[in-house]
């Protein structure tokens, strides 16, 4: 390591001191910290780190300085952060945001523009030359194979590669139980053609993802919205009554970080929920594209783990661990197996080859705990960033989530706050957002917004963050 990237990991180590400090209340709100020299003393440190520590506390929002007096803990800075509330749910409905996800999505790619909207990782969090190395050698190497079709159910090696790794979420299965598809997205469609029909009732989270609002309509399905906890997930009495009341045919729900709530459910919980659906004999669609960025020591599970009778369709994809643009998914269907085979057979016959061998080599290389180490610290602590600086300066009363998992945090801002007003206003300034609106057929989101922490902490996202908090007290006074 070089002494330049020591002396940075040894201020942020400092800063990381000092803010837990205040937020375990050893500093109070509006009390002077140490001054530079004297913590230079305390923690036999340079002056320079402490200063490069006390400047990046004042940019997450936990000090401000005072010209001839010293650093001071800004007001508020050690108040605990508090989650969005519980959602009201809502009845079967079909709903398209099209025209919504459009506009964000033509945004979100351009240069020009800080992206804090679509859920995509920056090129700083991507294996790019790793992966380029891996590109080369097998159209090298492999290029027979990989100019032509892997046909459905796709690369036996990397299936193999899949396999091994569901281990690590207690998830026991072999090659032969996995089909590679075109990301978790393709996964999720051909789930829900397998299980349903037009007209059928599916019972989602509320918020949800809001690519299934695209699938059901589609697919002409019904989504039924259950109460959801933006910590522990969908709420269990809501969906015991939502079955007892509707001929509900599927349950799609995530439960481990869930888009956009950040929220995983306790084991307890998903047993009940399993145990339900049994009664009922629906199935369960699971989207864990989430569930390897996991922070440290976080200890949560995957519903496909307590699967005994294949009612669970588990979908994934590498699209936000390693790279999107891969297009690498899979799904481990249990008992639909032969009915997603041949759905996935006729409708891609599966992702791109190049994609699937460089994959293999990279997995088999040992290169991906390696990576998802470095970026599951890198978004804790961007989380970490994003969430003290937005509390610092977005209108009181703001509600932030807090993932243990992800890089996206759900933000509840005060009920006059119209979000997609706010996006108009950001886009102007060159600022993507996501609004709330469109995880949701019904109206309970309005005041909502979806922020990507997927990004380089930098100085443009700093002023992005301040300048959709200027633009949001000044809507919350109006």
């Amino acid at each position: 390591m070089s002494s330049s990237a020591e002396k940075s990991t040894l201020y942020q180590l400092v800063a990381n001191e000092i803010a837990e400090d205040i937020q375990n209340g050893i500093y109070g709100s509006g009390q002077k910290v140490p001054s530079v020299r004297k913590l230079s003393k305390q923690r036999s440190v340079s002056i320079s780190t402490v200063t490069q520590a006390y400047a990046l506390l004042e940019d997450q929002g936990f000090l401000i300085a005072r010209p001839q007096a010293g650093y001071y803990v800004r007001e508020g800075a050690n108040e605990p952060l508090s989650p969005p509330p519980m959602s009201p749910g809502g009845e079967p409905s079909i709903c398209s945001k099209s025209d919504m996800i459009q506009h964000m999505l033509a945004h979100c790619n351009r240069s020009d523009m800080v992206n804090l909207g679509a859920a995509i990782p920056d090129l700083h969090f991507i294996p790019a030359k790793a992966l380029q190395t891996y590109i080369q050698k097998v159209t090298r190497f492999n290029s027979r194979e990989v100019f032509s079709y892997q046909f459905t159910p796709g690369h036996e090696p990397l299936r193999t590669q899949i396999a091994q790794r569901m281990r690590y979420s207690n998830v026991r299965c072999t090659s032969d139980d996995i089909i590679i598809t075109n990301g978790c997205s393709e996964a999720l469609n051909i789930a829900l053609r397998a299980t349903t029909k037009a007209g059928d009732i599916v019972a989602v989270e509320s918020p949800c993802y809001y690519g299934f609002y695209q699938l059901a309509d589609v697919l002409g399905l019904k989504l039924i919205e259950i109460p959801t906890d933006p910590v522990e997930g969908i709420g269990f009495e809501a969906l015991k009554l939502a079955l007892q009341q509707w001929d509900v045919k599927a349950v799609a729900l995530t439960c481990r970080h869930s888009n956009p709530t950040g929220a995983s459910i306790p084991l307890f919980k998903q047993k009940q929920i399993y145990q339900l659906c049994k009664v009922y004999d629906v199935p369960i669609i699971e989207d864990d594209i989430y569930g390897d960025l996991g922070f440290e020591g976080e200890k949560n599970h995957t519903m496909k783990a307590l699967d005994v009778d294949g009612r669970v369709i588990y979908c994934s994809s590498f699209s936000k661990t390693i790279a999107p643009g891969l297009r690498v998914g899979w799904t481990i269907p249990g008992r639909y197996r032969d009915e997603l085979e041949w759905l996935q057979t006729f409708n891609t016959f599966s992702a791109a080859s190049i994609s699937q061998f460089a994959l293999h080599a990279y997995l088999e290389g040992g290169h991906y705990d390696r990576h998802l180490r470095t970026v599951r610290a890198a978004y804790q602590e961007n989380l970490n960033n994003f969430k003290q600086l937005i509390k610092c300066n977005f209108p009181d009363g703001t509600l932030i989530s807090e993932p243990r998992g992800g890089f996206i945090l759900w933000v509840c801002l005060p009920e006059n706050v119209r979000v997609v007003e706010l996006q108009e206003k950001a886009l102007h300034e060159g600022v993507t957002i996501v609004p709330g609106a469109v995880f949701s057929g019904t109206d309970h989101f309005q005041n909502y917004l979806r922020i990507s922490c997927a990004v380089p902490w930098n100085e443009d996202v700093k002023n992005a963050i301040r300048l959709l908090g200027r633009m949001a007290c000044e809507m919350a006074q109006e």
